[in-house]
This record gives C-alpha cells, sequence and structure tokens, in this order.
C-alpha cells in the first residue's frame, strides 16, 4: 500500500509540473502574440550577415565580393569592401561623383541599399539633373569612427576620385584610437552567439525584458561608455571624451587636407541622436562642440537634427528602425532633402553653417565648396 500511495503522489507531482510548464508555454505564446498586436513586429534576421574581416591599418574592412544580409535585407560588398556596385576608377564625362562615409547610420544597417542616405541622396539629385548625372557611392562602414574614416577617405579618393567626400559624423564618433583583434573582427556576426542572439531578437516579450533591465542598469549603474556618450551630447568635461575631441580635430583637418588635394569637395553631415530628435534630450553639446572644431578648419556641415525634429512631428516612432534603433528609410529620406539642396548650392545659405571669416578670406568659402552643378 504505502508503495501505492508514493507512486500516486509522483504520477500527482509529475502531472503538476507538466501542467504548469504547459500553462508556462501557453501563455508565453498567448503574450507575445498580444505584445505583437500592441507593438511594432521584431526584427527579422537572414543568415549570412555582412561578414568582415582584420584590416592592420583601420582595424576592420567589410569583406570584398560577398553577399549578405543587414537584418533581412541584401547585402553585396564590392570589390573594395564598398556596399555598392563595381565603379570606373573615374567618373565618366559629365557626372558627379560623391563617396558617402560614416559608420552604421551611413552602411544603413537593416535597410535595403535604396533606403540608405547616400542612395536617396543620389536619387533625389537625378530626379533634379536627369538620369545618371550623379553618382553617390556608399562606403560607411559599421562600427567605425572618425579616425578610421579619415583612412577610408584616402583609398576612395585613390580608387574613385570623386568630386564631393560627405562624412556623416555621428555622437560615437568621438573616440580617441583603439585597437581591434582579428578575432573579434571575424566574430563580429555570424557566429553560433550571434545567431542565438537574433533568434532571440524576434521576440517582442524578450525585447521588452532586455530593455527594462538595460534601463534599470544605467538608471543605477551605468557603463563606462554610456557616461561618456552622455558628456559628449551635454558637452560635460571628461578626460576620455577631450582625448577623443582632440583625435576628431586632428582627423577632420586631415580629412579636408586629403579632398583639397584630390580636387574634391568636403562635407560634413552632423547626424542627432534618437533622443535628440524625439525631444527627450534637450543638451546641444555634440553638435556646439563640432561646429567649433569645424569652423577653425574652414569645413562647411549640414546639421539634421532640426529638419529630423520637425519630421519626427509628422512620422513619430517610424522615424527609426523598431527595436535596433538606427535611422529608418523615413529618416534618411529626410537627411537627403536636407542634404540636396546644398550639394547643388540652391539652399547653401539657409543650411550650410559659414566657416569663420578668416577661412572665408582664404577661399575656403561655403558656396565655392560644395556647388557642384552637372
Amino acid at each position: 500500500m504505502a508503495a501505492i500511495k508514493v507512486t500516486r503522489r509522483t504520477t500527482s507531482a509529475l502531472a503538476n509540473l507538466l501542467l504548469v510548464g504547459v500553462s508556462l508555454v501557453v501563455s508565453t505564446v498567448a503574450g507575445e502574440l498580444l505584445l505583437r498586436l500592441a507593438l511594432p513586429a521584431p526584427n527579422h534576421w537572414k543568415y549570412p550577415q555582412e561578414r568582415y574581416l582584420y584590416d592592420p591599418q583601420i582595424g576592420v574592412q567589410l569583406a570584398p565580393n560577398q553577399r549578405a544580409y543587414t537584418h533581412d535585407k541584401p547585402v553585396e560588398i564590392n570589390s573594395m569592401g564598398v556596399r555598392d556596385r563595381e565603379y570606373s576608377g573615374r567618373a565618366p564625362a559629365g557626372i558627379k561623383r560623391v563617396v558617402a562615409l560614416g559608420d552604421s547610420q551611413t552602411f544603413g544597417n537593416g535597410l535595403a541599399i535604396e533606403d540608405t542616405w547616400p542612395k536617396k541622396l543620389e536619387g533625389e539629385l537625378n530626379d533634379r539633373f536627369g538620369h545618371s548625372h550623379w553618382q553617390v557611392l556608399n562606403c560607411g562602414i559599421p562600427g567605425t569612427d572618425t579616425w578610421q574614416h579619415e583612412v577610408i577617405l584616402k583609398r576612395m579618393m585613390d580608387a574613385y576620385h570623386p568630386d564631393l567626400a560627405i562624412l556623416a559624423f555621428y555622437v560615437n564618433d568621438v573616440t580617441d584610437r583603439y585597437i581591434l583583434e582579428p578575432r573579434d573582427v571575424v566574430a563580429a556576426t555570424n557566429t553560433f552567439g550571434k545567431r542565438l542572439a537574433y533568434l532571440l531578437k524576434e521576440s517582442v516579450l524578450l525585447l521588452i525584458i532586455r530593455d527594462a533591465i538595460a534601463s534599470v542598469e544605467l538608471w543605477f549603474r551605468p557603463s563606462r561608455s554610456f557616461e561618456i556618450q552622455q558628456a559628449v551630447v551635454t558637452g560635460a568635461v571628461d578626460p576620455a571624451v577631450e582625448k577623443g575631441w582632440r583625435q576628431v580635430d586632428h582627423s577632420l583637418a586631415a580629412m579636408k587636407a586629403t579632398a583639397n588635394q584630390h580636387g574634391a569637395a568636403f562635407l560634413v553631415l552632423v547626424l542627432p541622436r534618437r533622443d535628440q530628435v524625439d525631444g527627450r534630450q534637450s543638451s546641444r553639446g555634440y553638435q556646439s562642440r563640432l561646429r567649433e572644431v569645424l569652423q577653425r578648419h574652414g569645413i562647411p556641415h549640414v546639421d539634421a537634427l532640426e529638419s529630423m525634429q520637425l519630421a519626427y512631428a509628422n512620422y513619430g516612432r517610424s522615424m527609426f528602425i523598431p527595436w535596433d534603433g538606427h535611422n529608418s528609410a523615413i529618416a534618411n529620406r529626410v537627411i537627403a532633402d536636407e542634404l540636396t539642396g546644398v550639394v547643388v548650392g540652391t539652399q547653401a545659405a539657409g543650411h550650410m553653417r559659414q566657416a569663420s571669416a578668416s577661412s572665408s578670406a582664404s577661399g575656403s568659402g561655403v558656396m565655392h565648396q560644395v556647388v557642384l552643378t552637372p
């Protein structure tokens, strides 16, 4: 009898555990479905994601001649490691060529190539002047910073001989040089750990939990990288930030010199952080400091903050890729609109910031540098 009672209790316990397990699964699935009805759908990943190779000079480069994905959007990398088609060494007669430099916001993480701001700009310029008068090459590489862009610009100048180079500058580009390990570069995507992380990111419930944990950590124990970026945005004094700004100052001056040596114009596009666009962050310390650097070197620039704020009033969160934070196709269209008039000179006075009086006197005025009429 005792053995029978023990067996019954064991069976009952297993049944209860099974019931609890089934209930948890059903509740989780139901919660996931309900959340998907109320919130944006998560991103989807296809494989392989874009691959990277170690570069002894700048640490990282996109593997040439690859076909892959960024999230679920196709990626084609040409023989120069550029997310674009193959181009001749020089633009054909009658065509103006632009190289677009930057990080993942330029590369277009999670976006089709036609939805990146370089290709939006190319389309708008050709709509204005007729088909195939302009070529805008997307030379963005995710995860790169200004000291790396300095080297990339030299390579693109030698390879493609553009008429204009546009650098998209983002707040996390304020950093000193650092060393990348080859094993870390190769393991940036497509490893088992990365694929598991991508799979988990396809659950809205898990994304909510992730964001909640991150918010708590930032409130009680912010990371050093977060503190540094906040200091950049607000203009607070921080030794690491000051080292970063010194590197930015050096690299931007070198980039202007490189463009001048090749007879090309050089323009900087200042991209705002998301919380500046949606109004959660009112500080403009980042833009003010960068403007001072650019004015000192006589480099014209376009600040996209105001136009993106105006667009946010109409489009809201659709300005950004859900659960990701990168600029969406809508935001890139706004950026391209801002740049188009500047590049052709029709809105130069309104959208460009005149360099210092001394730079104008030396012949490096804004209008002279950026008006490129076919």
